[in-house]
């Protein structure tokens, strides 16, 4: 079985027990309490939320992992791990999706749909969406906007999420190039002085949270200070100069 691992960054709290779901228009949400032990940018406490858009229908079936493990389920574990969050490229739902669906918009059967699959601590939800969009559900994140109201620094990572997914200095140093070219010089120095005033408050640690909230996997405390040396190694007069 084809599959693509959504959860590259974050991991299901195995104590969880209760998930609040909620169905709004086209989308299911799921909300739940994400595993601290499993990732350094992950505190106690921290949620996550997934939510599918253009949902035609779902499934949760109540099983633990003994159970799914001993086939009790329709997906065997050689095929799929538990205890994580797949999409499946060649699904073939149109022929075997189970009948004990939740049809939430029966008019979208017929259009180009995913297939996810999501494994909770005692339960399976199955779903077809046109899409699913993953956050963090960070607390510090507001703190940071209230301390750093211009949000430099956020949308500097927000940006280099979008255009790259190598975590090198040769990266950081060409897309810092680039952000110069796309925001100005000016913007660079309201960058800099963002950043002198983050590490003054010793708020590092906080946005590798933001890192990860911004869709960087792997991106850890190693990778942002080589990165926060790139910024400040800018040559605002000419191109990078390490």
């Amino acid at each position: 079985m084809k599959y693509t691992k959504l959860n590259k960054n974050w991991q299901i709290a195995p104590q969880v027990t209760e998930v609040p779901v909620s169905v709004t228009d086209e989308t299911l949400t799921l909300t739940f309490e994400l595993d601290a032990d499993s990732f350094p940018h992950i505190d106690d406490g921290d949620k996550g939320v997934c939510a599918f858009s253009e949902v035609y229908a779902y499934r949760i079936v109540s099983m633990n992992r003994e159970e799914y493990e001993n086939g009790a389920f329709r997906f065997k574990s050689d095929q799929l791990s538990w205890g994580a969050f797949y999409e499946l490229p060649n699904s073939t739902w149109k022929s075997d999706f189970p009948s004990d669906k939740v049809v939430v918009n029966d008019s979208l059967k017929g259009t180009k749909l995913k297939h996810f699959v999501l494994f909770l601590p005692d339960r399976i939800v199955e779903c077809l969406a046109a899409e699913v969009r993953f956050r963090f559900d960070y607390a510090v994140a507001e703190t940071l906007e209230e301390k750093y109201p211009k949000g430099y620094f956020n949308h500097y990572l927000a940006l280099f999420s979008a255009h790259f997914n190598q975590l090198n200095v040769d990266s950081y140093k060409v897309y810092t190039n680039l952000y110069v070219q796309l925001e100005g010089k000016k913007e660079l120095e309201g960058l800099k002085e963002e950043l002198k005033k983050i590490k003054s408050n010793q708020d590092v640690d906080s946005y590798v949270k933001i890192a990860n909230y911004s869709g960087i996997p792997n991106f850890g405390r190693k990778q942002l200070d080589e990165m926060i040396r790139v910024v400040e190694g800018y040559d605002a007069g000419s191109k990078y100069v390490s």
